[in-house]
């Protein structure tokens, strides 16, 4: 079954009345800002298919059409848990996929689309047009809407974007995109709009992990009526869930299998040195599945494991 999330339980608070309210000169209907070159699979198409486009398209989750329209949505963390716990994962989509999902029709507002991203784990919604999909609106779309609301009108060269320690442990990548608590609100915002990233590391000086800044931290400043500019530190989440780089790889499967968040920044002795997505280990899995299974089979343990490898 596929549901639209109820437009009036995103006035239950004053903070979200107020964001409902807002006038703007950006647009205020979902079909303004959707993208309409959507990516999804069809229910009887084979699962690796959805694995191939997510990994090969570097999207989070697929819609689920047949030909009657949008029938569900099957995402990333679903084929994580089945690629960690499974030798092989037999048969088509509509076997794993989500049935109930939040949708939106075209003319739907962007306060209410916005409200359902802040307030969900998801990233993105399908936008409907007569019950079939025609788009579909992400954090980072609405992000890009308002990408201009806090920068100065004098400021016109691009963000400067620190270099993060390379070194890497197994599966991380480095060369991270960073920034500081103290730059303002606007090179965060122009850098998610920009660089095709969900979220930003906050360091200081010495690159030590001080918080982290993401869509949804951003969002509510965005479209929020009475947010006043400021700096990163006022918006960015401060506590954040890490690893070491010596870290074994299952601890940080389970930890992104159990949580809302698709990556996990890994320090070397509290310095950022790189960071593990979803799409990093479900990468790793499909590599290394025999190598996985002979572990399990044999009873090492997970640790020892990573440790050795």
């Amino acid at each position: 079954m596929v549901s639209k999330n109820p437009s009036k339980s995103a006035q239950n608070t004053q903070s979200i009345l107020d964001i409902a309210e807002h006038k703007t000169d950006e647009p205020q209907k979902a079909k303004d800002i959707m993208k309409c070159a959507v990516i999804v699979v069809r229910k009887d198409e084979s699962v690796y298919e959805a694995i191939r486009l997510m990994i090969g398209k570097n999207i989070s989750g697929l819609p689920v059409v047949d030909d009657t329209g949008l029938v569900g949505i099957i995402s990333e963390k679903d084929l994580l848990k089945l690629l960690f716990d499974k030798e092989f994962l037999p048969g088509i989509v509509e076997d794993y996929m989500t049935r109930e999902v939040v949708s939106f029709d075209e003319e739907d507002s962007v306060q209410d689309v916005c409200y359902s991203l802040m307030t969900n784990h998801f990233r993105r919604v399908p936008i409907l047009r007569r019950g079939n999909i025609v788009g579909i609106i992400s954090r980072a779309d609405l992000i890009k809407a308002n990408k201009n609301k806090f920068k100065p009108e004098s400021i016109v060269e691009e963000p400067k974007k620190c270099k993060a320690v390379p070194k890497a442990r197994d599966v991380m990548k480095c060369g991270l995109m960073t920034i500081t608590k103290g730059a303002p609100i606007y090179e965060a915002v122009e850098i998610l709009a920009t660089r095709d990233v969900t979220g930003l590391p906050v360091v200081d000086s010495c690159m030590n992990l001080v918080g982290i800044i993401s869509e949804k931290d951003i969002l509510k400043p965005l479209y929020d009526p009475k947010a006043e500019p400021g700096n990163v530190e006022d918006f960015m989440t401060k506590e954040v869930v890490s690893f070491n780089q010596d870290d074994n790889l299952f601890d940080i499967c389970q930890c992104l299998m159990n949580n809302n968040f698709r990556r996990v920044p890994i320090l070397d002795q509290g310095r950022l040195a790189g960071i593990i997505s979803v799409t990093d280990i479900i990468l790793y899995i499909l590599r290394k599945k025999s190598d996985l299974i002979e572990y399990k089979r044999m009873g090492i343990s997970a640790q020892k494991v990573m440790l050795e490898k």
